[in-house]
């Protein structure tokens, strides 16, 4: 189910992100709704925003009914920390930007 446009937020970050993933790391990235039932699945679950890049999140709790991440207990998941690294390597030099994420101010 693809989903309506006004549920996705308009983030840069998760964008970045995104290409991150997909270009760098070569993973397969979709973008959809996710339903409650399907995060028991998950290795691995993070939030993502400006200040903190991404932030790996260690447990769920809904009314009582818990979900754990355990590679989110105590720190990220190789996949967080490598989107993570990424970003931060781009932000700071360390790695090659994609094209257009760098304006030069003179």
């Amino acid at each position: 189910m693809t989903p309506k446009s006004e549920t996705i937020l308009p983030s840069i970050t998760r964008r970045s992100l995104m290409v991150i993933a997909k270009d760098y790391l070569g993973l397969e990235v979709e973008e959809r709704e996710v339903y409650f039932e399907e995060v028991k699945d998950f290795a691995e679950c993070g939030l993502c925003g400006t200040a903190a890049v991404i932030s790996p999140v260690g447990k769920i709790n809904d009314h009582g009914n818990e979900i754990c991440f355990p590679s989110g207990m105590t720190e990220m998941g190789p996949i967080t920390k490598k989107l993570y690294d990424t970003f931060t390597g781009i932000l700071l030099g360390r790695n090659k930007a994609p094209e257009g994420w760098i304006k030069v101010i003179e």
